[in-house]
Order: structure tokens, then C-alpha cells, then sequence
């Protein structure tokens, strides 16, 4: 039998047993804590440091692009002239006598003057030609806006104003065919008449900013980031692509050398002006520069042509929605071009102006 000094003993000595077990579990629980809190420290550490070597890898990338675009310097000739415009100076070239023909360029990526290369020549033995690279494109001043309709249309006007001081015969291609209906008809003086090169359909000029095209154009702004969206989609080899799927048709009747040269002065159009460059872009993927032009083409009574190349996508069916508003309106196709026949077939584009302009 316990006597009740044992039984005290026996009890002091099960209740030391669980206080230090208590103490070797709390231990034991602040020592795990600590080291989560170290391998948690090291796992935010390495994607730290992991985070801050993707930036400056894109960083490098971004800056790379842009030098290796603008490697070469291109020297001036007596044809090329600037245009001291309100919102930055403009670049554009002038050769010829005679009848005024003013050509502008698309607004996709990389578009500049150098679409109307094969072209220039040939149309100014008997007319006085201007072409120009619109502000945020080519050589011209880009600087951090929003590009729109309105924007390009006083511009353009202004310019027919200020330089070629008459009315003038337009050509002009893709998205900014309808900026130039816009502005024949709300300036009917300044154009003579109108040749539209494969332009937007009439349905896609209604498109306007949407939240998802906004918040997009928001994104390509955002620098180093942003602006790796953008070097990634103005490779030379992106552009490349660009030209044999898209802008040119039959590749093999087109002179390679001199199309490769096209190819570097879109590659150098797009990284002209460095982290600059891209808001012209940013604006034309938000719709900012479409407009809607079908009151404008009823009533317009300018002789209009539309070239289109054959292998333009839904070219038939765009000719026969601008008859539909624009009863007069004339037209032609191309054989064996695309989206720029004026490269892929000068010769015959070319005659195809001429002969429009002397009518």
C-alpha cells in the first residue's frame, strides 16, 4: 500500500515528466517555425532575384532590338524634306514636275514611306510627288499620344495646304483609305482625285475602342514589359513573315534583293525613335484610328479607283460594299498581288494611277 508521502512523490514527479515534455514540444514547435521562416525567406529571395533578371533580360532584349534596327545610318538625299508640324515634325519626299500626286502609306506595324519605293519613280516622270511618313511611323516624329483619325486627317490637310498648295491627287493604302474619305469630303478643295489601294473594309471602319482594345494599348505602354509585346511583334523575322504571308503575292516574280531592303526599312521604321515607336502601334490595335466614313462616301463626289490585289482577303466583296454607297466608283484587280501591289507589281500600278489621274 502507497503510503501518502509516496503518492506526493509520485504525483510531483509525473507533473515535472509533462511540463518538460510541454517545454520540449513548444521548443520543438518554435524550431520549425524559425526554419519555415528561413526557407520562406529564401524562396522569396530567389524569386526576387529570379524576377529581377527576367526584367533585365527583357531590358537587354528591348535595347538590342532597337540598335540592331538602327544600326545602319541612311543619308539624305535633296528628295527628302521635313515638314514642321504642330506636333512634331514629319518626314517626307518631293521629286517631279506636274500634276501633284500625294502618297501615304498604311498604318500597320513598321509602315512608312518605303511601300511607295518601287512606285515613286515611275509616277513622278510626269507628276510632282510627295510621300510622306505620317507622324509615329518612318522617319517622322513619334511622339507618346494617342494616334487617331481626326489627328492624321488635320494633319494630311495641312500638309496639302502648307506644302503642295493645291489640289491634290491622293493614293493611299489599307487603314487609312478611310481617314482620306473623311477628308475629301469635309475638304473637297484640297483633293482632286482618289485612288484607295486594297482599304479597310467598310465593316472594320466601324469598330471603335473597346474596353479589351484599351486596356490592351495600356499594356503596350507599360515599359520594358509592354515594350517586349511590341520588339516581339516587329522582328525583322516577324516582319518578314508579315511580308510573304500577307503583303506580297507571287514572291518569285518580285526582285528578293530589293524586297529585303523594303523589309529592313519597315524593321527600321519600327524601332525608329526607341521605346516610341510603339504608340502609334498601341493606338492602332484599340481602333483609335478607324473612322466611320459611309455618310462621307455617299456624298462625296470625287473620282474614286480602288486597286486591290488578288490575293487581298475579302477584296471582291469590300469593292462591292464601297459600289454599293459609291455608285461611280471604279475598280481593278491586280493578278498575282497581294496587300501591296504597288511592290509586288509597280509596273502596272503604277499605269493604273496614271491612267486614273489623266481621265
Amino acid at each position: 500500500m502507497i503510503s501518502g508521502f509516496e503518492r506526493f512523490r509520485v504525483d510531483t514527479h509525473n507533473l515535472r515528466f509533462r511540463q518538460a515534455e510541454s517545454e520540449i514540444m513548444v521548443y520543438t514547435i518554435h524550431r520549425e517555425e524559425r526554419l519555415m521562416g528561413k526557407k520562406g525567406s529564401g524562396i522569396i529571395r530567389n524569386i526576387t532575384i529570379f524576377s529581377g533578371l527576367s526584367v533585365a533580360a527583357l531590358h537587354l532584349f528591348n535595347r538590342f532590338e532597337s540598335t540592331r534596327a538602327c544600326m545602319q545610318n541612311q543619308e539624305r538625299t535633296r528628295e527628302d524634306k521635313t515638314y514642321n508640324w504642330r506636333s512634331g515634325n514629319v518626314d517626307y519626299k518631293v521629286k517631279g514636275y506636274g500634276d501633284p500626286i500625294l502618297l501615304i502609306h498604311d498604318l500597320n506595324i513598321g509602315s512608312n514611306k518605303a511601300e511607295f519605293s518601287f512606285v515613286f519613280e515611275k509616277l513622278s516622270t510626269d507628276h510632282k510627288v510627295y510621300c510622306l511618313d505620317l507622324p509615329g511611323f518612318g522617319k517622322s516624329d513619334k511622339p507618346a499620344m494617342t494616334y487617331t483619325a481626326s489627328m492624321y486627317e488635320d494633319m494630311i490637310s495641312e500638309f496639302i495646304r502648307d506644302v503642295i498648295k493645291t489640289e491634290t491627287n491622293i493614293v493611299v493604302t489599307g487603314s487609312s483609305a478611310p481617314i482620306i474619305i473623311k477628308l475629301a469630303h469635309n475638304n473637297p478643295k484640297l483633293v482632286k482625285n482618289l485612288i484607295m489601294i486594297n482599304p479597310l473594309g467598310l465593316y472594320d471602319q466601324n469598330l471603335i475602342p473597346s474596353i479589351q482594345s484599351r486596356l490592351l494599348k495600356v499594356f503596350i505602354n507599360i515599359p520594358i514589359l509592354g515594350t517586349f509585346y511590341y520588339n516581339m511583334n516587329s522582328t525583322k523575322e516577324a516582319l518578314s513573315d508579315k511580308f510573304n504571308n500577307e503583303y506580297l503575292g507571287d514572291i518569285a516574280e518580285t526582285d528578293s534583293d530589293k524586297i529585303e531592303q523594303i523589309i529592313l526599312q519597315y524593321y527600321r521604321s519600327a524601332h525608329e525613335g526607341g521605346i516610341f515607336a510603339k504608340h502609334a502601334y498601341a493606338s492602332h490595335l484599340a481602333q483609335y484610328m478607324t473612322v466611320n466614313v459611309l455618310h462621307e462616301l455617299q456624298e462625296d463626289e470625287h473620282p474614286i479607283l480602288i486597286i486591290g490585289g488578288e490575293y487581298e482577303p475579302e477584296i471582291e466583296a469590300n469593292i462591292e460594299n464601297y459600289s454599293f454607297y459609291k455608285k461611280d466608283l471604279r475598280s481593278v484587280i491586280i493578278a498575282g498581288s497581294a496587300h501591296l501591289p504597288q511592290l509586288d507589281n509597280a509596273e502596272e500600278t503604277a499605269e493604273h494611277i496614271i491612267s486614273f489621274i489623266k481621265q
